[in-house]
């Protein structure tokens, strides 16, 4: 354990004192455990603002740091300051880079090569259907998939990653102890084993409104780019976006259907020069990622239809539900063929159900 931890977060744990500041202090008295302390007459030599200042003097007094840094050890958090080494470069360089990061997981030199997927926590299944696929595809090709854990877009994208074997971060907009939403405790557990969870706020910080659109800057640090898949004209993602585009990162988008709102964000992003998005090739070309376009001989024989009655019954499957009494008026096959066909094409993965008694065929 490097001993200046403590004093970084001591700082950390005062509102007022942001990575300026905190680096402030550390380059006047040589180090923060020096800098913590200090008398009150040194630290007003230090040139803080006034605000600042004030809050240090009072609330040094009050943090107990044996205290605050032993809750970061019982519950297993890597605590990681702009000191380290292993702080991710592309995140040290951005304009307003968080002083600590509290990380559980793991992040690994893998993490370099990292596409942030956002957009809108009401998303409609085309949303996360092509979420979902983007997100396996490019984890397949070795992308790390950064996003921030909310319902919707951001889930599907963790979850892609994840059925992939790929590498997924989630960014908090709340301490690291809390889960949120509550939703997704389970999926919380299964991005620590697959990647991390990270977030820049102290243990107990509740999900406030405000933390979401500071957060977006770690989404996008983190990242080679930033990816909206489905997003309204007014939308944190957009926010997210933006951010990319100060930072220097590249930003993409998945076309929208016009007459659909959710999606219109996605649309205006491209008017306004993002890249436009149809399958994953269109991403890593353009952040020239080396990868293979394959499909082993034995995945398609898995998925397959097995004789003629599931191969009509897939033809007759589309993006849009059909219900089952349409499928079988078509295909003139009896109702236990039909259903016969579907639970079996559901196994495969081939097919999905998308409402009672409404059928799709699966995106793949």
């Amino acid at each position: 354990m490097n001993p200046q931890h403590r004093y970084w977060l001591g700082f950390h744990l005062i509102p007022q004192m942001g990575a300026v500041r905190i680096l402030q202090l550390k380059q006047y008295f040589g180090s923060l455990e020096g800098a913590w302390r200090a008398s009150d007459s040194d630290l007003r030599q230090a040139s803080l603002p006034q605000n600042a200042l004030q809050a240090v003097l009072q609330q040094r007094k009050t943090i107990d740091l044996d205290k605050a840094w032993q809750r970061i050890q019982d519950l297993g958090i890597t605590f990681m300051t702009l000191d380290d080494a292993d702080y991710p470069a592309d995140l040290r360089v951005i304009p307003d880079p968080p002083p600590v990061l509290y990380v559980q997981g793991q992040l690994t030199e893998a993490d370099s090569l990292a596409l942030a997927i956002v957009g809108t926590r009401r998303a409609t299944r085309y949303g996360r259907d092509v979420t979902s696929l983007l997100a396996r595809q490019m984890a397949s090709s070795g992308v790390t998939i950064v996003s921030g854990m909310a319902l919707g877009i951001d889930t599907a994208a963790h979850q892609g990653a994840i059925q992939a074997q790929g590498r997924t971060i989630a960014i908090l907009g709340c301490g690291i102890d809390i889960t949120y939403p509550k939703e997704n405790h389970k999926l919380a557990q299964q991005i620590i084993q697959h990647g991390a969870l990270i977030s820049e706020f102290p243990l107990g910080t509740p999900p406030t409104g405000s933390n979401f659109p500071r957060r977006n800057r770690i989404l996008s640090g983190l990242s080679l780019g930033v990816l909206v898949t489905e997003a309204p004209i007014k939308s944190g993602a957009l926010i997210t976006a933006e951010t990319a585009l100060e930072q220097s990162r590249e930003v993409f988008a998945v076309p929208a259907n016009i007459f659909n709102k959710v999606g219109q964000g996605c649309n205006q992003l491209i008017k306004e020069g993002a890249t436009l998005v149809t399958e994953a090739a269109d991403i890593l070309d353009a952040l020239n990622v080396a990868y293979v376009r394959t499909t082993t001989k034995h995945q398609t024989e898995q998925a397959a239809p097995e004789n003629d009655i599931e191969k009509q019954v897939l033809q007759l499957l589309e993006i849009d539900p059909i219900h089952i009494d349409d499928i079988i008026r078509i295909s003139k096959f009896s109702s236990n063929d039909v259903i016969a066909a579907l639970t079996i094409l559901e196994l495969k993965g081939l097919a999905i159900t998308s409402g009672p008694m409404q059928y799709s065929r699966a995106i793949r």
